[in-house]
Formats: C-alpha cells, structure tokens, sequence
C-alpha cells in the first residue's frame, strides 16, 4: 500500500501542476501589467505554495479523521480508504469535461482593477480552489499513520511548486502553441483512472 500511496501522490502532483488555471492567469497579467520577471516568479511561488498549503490543509484534517477511524475499525483502510478513491476517482471522470477553466476574457472583466488588485484576486483564488484529487490520498496516508500524512504533504508541496514553477517558466516561450483546454480536460480524465488503480490496488494487495 505505501508504494501505491507514494506513486499515486507523485503522479497526481505533477498532473496537478499543468492545470492551465494554475499559470495561465499570471502568465496573461503579466503582459498586461509588465511585470518584471522578478515579479512574475514571486507571485507564480506565492501562489502556488498558497494552493498547495490550503490543500495540505485540509488534507491533514482528512488524514486525522482517517487515523481515529483506523483505531476503531480494523478493515477501515482496506475498504472505507479504497472506496473512497474509487468514488472520487469516478467522480472526476465523470465531471473532467466540466472542469473550470480559466478563459482569456477574464482579463477584460478586471481591467479596471490594479496590479496589486489583481495579484490579491489571483493568490485569494489559488487558496481558496484545493486541489480535491489528492484528498483521497491523505484518507489512504490517515489509515497508516502520521508520519505517512506528513510524506503525503512535504511531497505534494514540493512537487507542486516546482511543479507549477517550471511549467509556467516553460510555457512563457511557447504559449502560443500550447492547446491549454486539452491538457486541462485531459489532466482531471488522468487524475481519475489514477485515483480507481490506487483504489482497486489496495483492495487486492492491503
């Protein structure tokens, strides 16, 4: 089960990160505001180590409500844990063609905003959006232990914001060429198939 847990959160994690809506918003207030390229790596770390933290949020409290249920039920990591990423691996299969996306006229609806108006929307916005797929693997890292729900939150942290980082850096110079609604379908179909497999995993092999 640990080796499922640690793929499956790596895997989600840099899916995660090519999420268009994690980037593109910075990348297309950037040329409207000329920020520097000090500025833009700024806000790209502050909001990415924003998302990443809210979801470590409260993918610690799930992880500790899994914990306690652990002590009391015997085959709650087995069956309750699986199901539960098999429901949300469903789940998001069901509704990736319904993902928000982060569309370009955005940009005209704030035009009457200020930079700094615009980099408080942006960071309050990645805070407040966790990314639900790796919830699923905090229930999984809750049934094995606190040490476990740590791996699961230093690993995704670190794989996010790098993660995001270096595909926002990437896609500066080829914007223009990037079918950004593909990968943005694309990535939640992923994320679901992956979430099934680690579910149907530890059924057959806890």
């Amino acid at each position: 089960m640990i080796y499922q847990l640690i793929i499956g959160t790596l895997t989600i994690s840099i899916l995660h990160a090519l999420i268009p809506s994690h980037w593109l918003p910075i990348l297309v207030f950037e040329k409207k505001f000329a920020w520097t390229k000090i500025q833009t790596y700024r806000i790209t770390i502050i909001a990415a180590l924003l998302h990443a933290l809210s979801t470590v949020i409260l993918g610690i409290v799930i992880g500790f409500l899994s914990l306690e249920f652990n002590k009391y039920f015997e085959d709650f990591s087995k069956y309750f844990s699986a199901g539960i990423l098999i429901v949300l691996g469903l789940i998001f299969i069901v509704r990736h063609h319904k993902h928000n996306h982060f569309h370009l006229h955005n940009e005209e609806q704030m035009k009457d905003l200020d930079s700094r108006k615009i980099i408080l929307v942006l960071l309050a916005g990645m805070f407040l959006s966790p990314c639900l797929e790796i919830e699923g693997y905090f229930i999984l890292a809750g049934s094995l232990g606190w040490k476990y729900i740590a791996l699961v939150s230093f690993l995704y942290i670190i794989i996010s914001v790098l993660g995001i980082l270096a595909w926002m850096s990437f896609a500066k110079s080829i914007l223009n060429k990037i079918n950004a609604h593909k990968i943005e379908h694309n990535a939640g179909l992923i994320s679901g198939i992956i979430l099934i497999v680690t579910g149907l995993l530890n059924f057959v092999m806890h």
